[in-house]
């Protein structure tokens, strides 16, 4: 295991590209699926990589971080829909009054669960994949928006690491932090040290090359139409299940034309080319298999992969088939923990 920088997450020995098709299999699964039995089965997937990657359990901060999320959706699915038939209370107040049912806090906390989710997924791609990596693999047609996109990534680990040093060089004075109203001496020189932290990053990448402008290439728009078709068949995924063979033949597009672009474009050296090895091929065909076994799953309406709990609340089922499919985007743990 190496480190990238001080005070960053090790990454694990497994290629940036078999990372990459993880969290996009974990991503697609947490968007299509509503059962909120699979999406905590996910989760705690998501957080079992992430320990075995870092080799640091999940801090007080993440749990604080989902349940915030899952109570504010549900706080806010309660009071603004009164949809249902199962009437908890009723409160006879103008605009925030009527009746308040259990099939609005239902959804609310599945929606809550299935954001802490996609984040939790997130969360493991930030820590697997660095800036660089991120960078290397950006299409030369996307170029000059992956150079941007990578500073922008940076500027929030920056300010999460400028902030641990400013609180603990304010505990070795002898200050304490004063809650709330102690924010402002910190937030302040915490902006500061981030932006120049990005700033830093930026004059080296331009003292390596790379530059804001694109190289040249007449064929970058057939990278800008794939990457659009993946985008428009993740959303289709995303927003409506049931059309999964539109969204796997708009994938099958965009998968056609890049790699037609790739064909045809100049052959590229790479310096210090990232190894692929026997364990990123195993992680990348589970997930594969579990994101194909979802689709498949949801598509022929089985294993309840959805939830909706109106008009009348219930308690979503839970089936084998899911379970196993979800199980295999464990792999990494697994992979990293030898």
């Amino acid at each position: 295991m190496t480190t990238d920088a001080p005070g960053l997450p090790v990454r694990g020995k497994l290629n940036p590209g078999a990372w990459l098709v993880w969290t996009g299999c974990a991503a697609s699964v947490a968007l299509l699926v509503r059962n909120p039995w699979y999406l905590i089965e996910l989760g705690g997937i998501a957080l079992l990589v992430a320990w075995r990657l870092t080799r640091e359990p999940p801090g007080r901060g993440t749990f604080y971080l989902i349940a915030g999320i899952v109570l504010t959706s549900t706080v806010f699915n309660v009071l603004f829909s009164r949809a249902g038939d199962t009437v908890l209370f009723w409160l006879p107040i103008p605009w925030l009054g009527g009746p308040y049912t259990l099939e609005a806090f239902l959804f609310g906390v599945s929606a809550g669960i299935q954001v802490a989710t996609v984040l939790l997924v997130m969360g493991v791609f930030a820590r697997a994949l660095t800036a660089a990596d991120l960078l290397r693999r950006t299409p030369r047609g996307l170029y000059a928006v992956g150079v941007a996109s990578t500073l922008g990534l940076t500027f929030a680990p920056h300010a999460r690491q400028a902030f641990l040093d400013l609180r603990e060089a304010q505990h070795l004075r002898g200050l304490s932090s004063g809650g709330w109203r102690g924010m402002p001496r910190l937030l302040t020189p915490m902006v500061v040290v981030a932006l120049e932290r990005a700033v830093a990053q930026a004059e080296a990448l331009a003292a390596r090359g790379w530059s804001l402008s694109a190289p040249s290439d007449h064929r970058r728009w057939q990278g800008a139409l794939a990457w659009a078709a993946i985008g428009a068949s993740v959303l289709l995924c995303a927003a409506s299940p049931d059309r999964a063979t539109l969204a796997g033949l708009l994938l099958a597009t965009a998968v056609g034309v890049q790699w037609v672009a790739l064909r045809r474009s100049p052959t590229l050296t790479r310096y210090r080319p990232d190894p692929w090895r026997a364990p990123d091929t195993l992680m990348t065909g589970l997930a594969l298999a579990s994101i194909v076994a979802v689709v498949v799953l949801a598509r022929q309406g089985l294993g309840s992969l959805s939830y909706y709990p109106y008009p009348t609340a219930y308690l979503p089922p839970i089936a084998a088939a899911p379970v196993a499919a979800l199980a295999c985007l464990a792999s990494p743990s697994a992979i990293l923990g030898r």
